[in-house]
């Protein structure tokens, strides 16, 4: 009688106040956003999903960091929310369960039955005798390990068209996890962040799907079955993923190897052999994604948005085209998303930027402004045919030669590899292949990074002795991506007797700037135990010192330390660096040394490079280096830029001095119009110097947002290896028309202040976490803006990039700017 009671008292109509709430900005006319219910009806709202009637279960999470003085109930609720009278409007609510610590999502699994994800298990929740009411809870999965923060333990949830229970676990501090299932199976493991893991429906056949995430928090598949995951990103890593998962994959992050992802041996969108890249980026704490009406739909809480992604082929995999369907200001934060039986998308709301409860929550309803069903299909794009070669490469019926496999692993397609690295697991063909047998590089490349995917989901099939053997001929292997998976293999199972081995790679005189700062990296992470949380680790900063001031190192490896050390780094002081130069004079190391100096600035730095500008002793390149980066500090060196452009002085000096001098190019020869590439192509023509071309790309604007080799701003994309990718007259066609390819990932904000002023830039790391968005203007300089400051926010198609840059520069460095672009980046050709 006691629980009929409570029943009654908890079920009641909802009738949303619309017109107290101000509801987001729609930019797709054809669709319209609705209240359906908010505090004090529902509060803190995460998951949602429906039930076979119709019904919409929400999530009411009270557990997550509650106040002192929270007056809320002791655990979570899941409420249903139904159509009363047949108007299509969700207007009753009713209690469906309580109970539950930290619940994050919950997931239809198809029998009249649903899963929730909580931190710590996922449970099966049943409805017996037909109310509505839950009363059968069943544990599917435990998860036992130390951690208790709320939101990075399981929490994504999804059952897949082949029958298993698809489960995400979060980066759990890299604390020592086991995830066990109903029959004892289970996966265990600890550092390496996130992970996806799979189970029958009862909880049975524990599996590891995929690994390398923070938290693969929302889980989605399309018609045809691809599964996609949205994540929240580490600390100094936009933007957040979107990614489509494949078995076995490694999308790169590990959490032993700090917060900030950005680590050498992290990887963000599959830099590294053996990881794979993302689909697209998104906003800030995506939190779900669905598939509807041929898109991928993402929620973004701290960029207070909903995203709708187009998918476009790219090879054995998708990348997406982005764009914005709903902007809300910084009370909109959406988390789960349903998509009901009418076409209608539904929305949880956590409403405020605060973490812990805080007694406020709405539910949405984003649908077309006409109720009929929308006459686009929800048809998923079928298989293409490199996905089809990729399906087949995963079959263990025995018709897939192991040549085959082998032969995969050289493809340019990683989703492609990746296909033929699992399949040599699940078909065990993998122990066919010798551990000396002769390969070429890709080929042992797939082999390692199967056996290492074969240990970490599965620790009892290779023995200690067995990986260090791998590990130590991989080590010595001729191919850097060869020796970058073995670098981070070793590190990652922290085989400290590797050391030596490792060591003896800085011997290499032609050692690749990647494989030198994963050397590093390795070295310090394995001597230390641990990796800086934050974007800088003073554990590599301290070796790379060290390494760099050792006057019995060469030039090269001396010049690669350097390049490593930030500039803003305490150590070496500006007077070190000068001591150090005039001691090592030669080209790779001295280039080195004058950049640190030009990224520092100041005074100090100043006059060092002025006495570098003005010695003779050292080559005229670096000499011309080290007079650009003087430009900033021009009026306190008039004296040397002017005495550097007297004849006397070798004409690359000249040169930079008359460049640094005369930044006024109006009344240089006639240029055509920006419209005209051809004619631009013909004025610039080919040639230039590389060397001047560095020189302009940091004494301008481009390295404000752009970097190279390790200097410069990470706002822009990195040009390093821009060479190969764009032709000479495609990388001008940029420089002229900044906005005519703006990159998902590098698209600028406008937002206008509640004062009415309105500022302009890209959004930078922790966006719309705390109390203040970062941003950096089309001048390079970071900016911030408060919460509480912003009356509107939007996205703009204008790049960042500013436009004219062309005419702050001659025609002859813009040449030589064109050279440095497009020059191959030596060091890294040995795959």
């Amino acid at each position: 009688m006691c629980r009929i009671l409570v029943l009654l008292v908890l079920a009641s109509s909802v009738v949303a106040t619309a017109g107290a709430v101000e509801s987001p900005q729609v930019f797709d006319p054809e669709w319209q956003i609705e209240l359906i219910a908010a505090e004090p009806d529902l509060v803190t709202p995460t998951g949602c999903c429906f039930d076979n009637d119709g019904g919409l279960l929400v999530i009411e999470c009270h557990t997550h960091f509650p106040p002192e003085d929270y007056s809320g109930p002791k655990t979570d609720r899941i409420y249903r929310f139904d159509d009363s009278d047949g108007d299509g409007v969700l207007d009753r609510k009713r209690l469906f369960f309580e109970g539950g610590t930290a619940s994050m999502n919950i997931v239809n699994l198809g029998d009249g039955s649903v899963a929730v994800a909580t931190r710590s298990h996922v449970s099966r929740l049943r409805d017996t005798d037909g109310d509505h009411v839950a009363d059968q809870q069943t544990v599917l999965l435990t998860h036992q390990t130390n951690a208790v923060y709320p939101h990075n333990g399981l929490g994504g949830l999804m059952l897949g068209p082949d029958g298993w229970l698809y489960v995400g676990q979060g980066e759990n501090f890299g604390e020592p996890y086991q995830v066990i299932g109903t029959d004892g199976s289970k996966q265990i493991g600890g550092g390496e962040g996130g992970n996806l893991f799979r189970c029958r429906p009862d909880g049975s056949s524990v599996q590891r799907v995929a690994t390398g995430f923070w938290n693969p928090f929302g889980l989605c598949f399309d018609t045809v079955g691809r599964l996609w995951v949205v994540g929240n990103d580490p600390d100094a890593s936009p933007p957040n993923r979107l990614l489509h998962i494949v078995p076995g994959g490694d999308y790169g992050f590990q959490f032993r190897f700090g917060r900030a992802g950005i680590h050498p041996l992290q990887a963000w969108n599959g830099e590294l052999p053996g990881t794979l890249p993302m689909a697209a980026g998104t906003g800030e704490a995506a939190c779900a994604v669905a598939w509807h009406e041929q898109s991928l739909w993402v929620t973004s809480w701290g960029d207070n948005r909903i995203e709708r992604h187009r998918l476009i082929q790219h090879g054995a995999s998708w990348k997406t085209e982005p764009e914005i369907v709903v902007q809300g200001d910084a009370s909109f934060r959406p988390v789960g998303m349903a998509v009901s039986a009418d076409g209608s998308i539904y929305l949880t709301d956590w409403v405020d930027r605060s973490y812990p409860v805080h007694g406020k929550g709405r539910l949405w309803r984003l649908g077309r402004k006409a109720r009929s069903p929308s006459s686009e299909s929800s048809q998923s794009p079928a298989l293409t045919e490199q996905e089809s070669i990729a399906a087949g490469l995963l079959r263990s019926d025995g018709t897939i030669a192991v040549e085959k496999r082998l032969s995969a692993l050289e493809s340019d397609d990683p989703f492609i590899r990746q296909a033929a690295v699992i399949g040599l697991v699940q078909t065990n063909q993998l122990a066919a292949i010798g551990p000396g047998q002769a390969m070429t590089n890709e080929q042992r490349v797939g082999q390692l990074a199967a056996w290492r995917w074969k240990e970490l989901s599965d620790p009892e099939s290779l023995s200690a002795d067995q990986r260090d053997q791998f590990i130590r001929r991989g080590l010595a292997d001729d191919s850097n991506d060869v020796v970058l998976l073995s670098l981070r293999w070793a590190a990652e199972r922290n085989c400290k007797d590797q050391l030596p081995a490792i060591r003896k790679l800085l011997d290499k005189d032609d050692i690749s700037p990647r494989v030198f700062s994963s050397v590093i990296a390795a070295i310090a992470y394995l001597e230390t135990g641990s990796a800086s949380g934050r974007s800088r680790d003073p554990a590599i900063e301290k070796l790379l010192v060290e390494f760099a001031g050792d006057p019995d190192r060469s030039a090269m490896l001396r010049g690669l330390a350097v390049r490593r050390i930030p500039d803003v780094a305490e150590s070496p002081t500006d007077q070190q660096l000068g001591s150090w130069v005039q001691q090592q004079r030669a080209r790779p190391f001295a280039m080195e040394v004058v950049r640190l100096l030009a990224a520092r600035g100041g005074e100090s730095a100043a006059n060092q490079l002025a006495a570098i500008a003005d010695d003779q002793a050292f080559d005229v390149q670096t000499r011309a280096d080290a007079l650009a980066a003087l430009s900033r500090n021009a009026e306190r060196h008039a004296s040397l830029i002017n005495k550097s452009s007297l004849p006397k002085q070798p004409n690359e000096i000249r040169t930079e001095a008359r460049r640094i001098r005369n930044r006024n190019w109006a009344t240089e020869e006639t240029r055509p119009n920006k419209e005209d590439i051809g004619a631009w192509a013909n004025l610039v023509g080919d040639g230039g110097s590389v060397d001047a071309g560095r020189r302009v790309f940091f004494r301008s604007t481009c390295a404000n947002c752009h970097m190279h080799n390790g200097r410069g701003a990470k706002t822009g994309p990195d040009l390093t290896t821009l060479s190969g990718n764009m032709t000479k007259t495609r990388l001008l066609d940029s420089i002229l028309h900044p906005s005519k390819e703006v990159g998902p990932l590098y698209v600028p904000w406008r937002v206008l202040k509640t004062d009415g002023s309105v500022l302009t830039g890209l959004k930078l790391d922790a966006a719309g976490v705390g109390n203040r968005l970062r941003f950096q203007g089309a001048d390079g300089n970071v900016f911030e803006v408060g919460l509480d400051e912003i009356d509107q926010q939007e996205p703009v198609e204008q790049s960042i990039m500013p436009t004219g840059l062309e005419s702050t520069m001659s025609i002859g460095e813009l040449r030589d700017l064109i050279a440095f672009l497009s020059e191959t980046s030596p060091g890294d050709v040995k795959r």
